[in-house]
């Protein structure tokens, strides 16, 4: 999907994501994907997505940029935060 995306200091950007999720956290949405413009996965606010279009094109499954990946980099992530306010 292509998406323009209007920052917290107001900044329009516009990304190619891979979508992989949709979350709720009581007061806001997030859709967590794959950002190719960062080459890296992003959350991105839903009420902060000012345009979206649907891409013809579809992604075939990468090693690294999976739901599942995202969940092991933030399980490992927290688990060094964790490891490091302990020392």
């Amino acid at each position: 999907m292509r998406q323009v995306y209007i920052d917290l200091k107001q900044r329009r950007s516009e990304r190619v994501v891979r979508p992989l999720g949709c979350f709720y956290w009581g007061a806001v949405g997030t859709l967590a994907g794959w950002c190719e413009a960062r080459a890296g996965f992003r959350n991105f606010r839903v009420d902060r997505i000012a345009e979206l279009q649907v891409l013809d094109q579809r992604f075939r499954d990468e090693t690294g940029k999976t739901l599942a990946d995202l969940f092991r980099q933030i399980e490992t992530e927290t688990a060094e935060r964790a490891s490091s306010t302990d020392a």
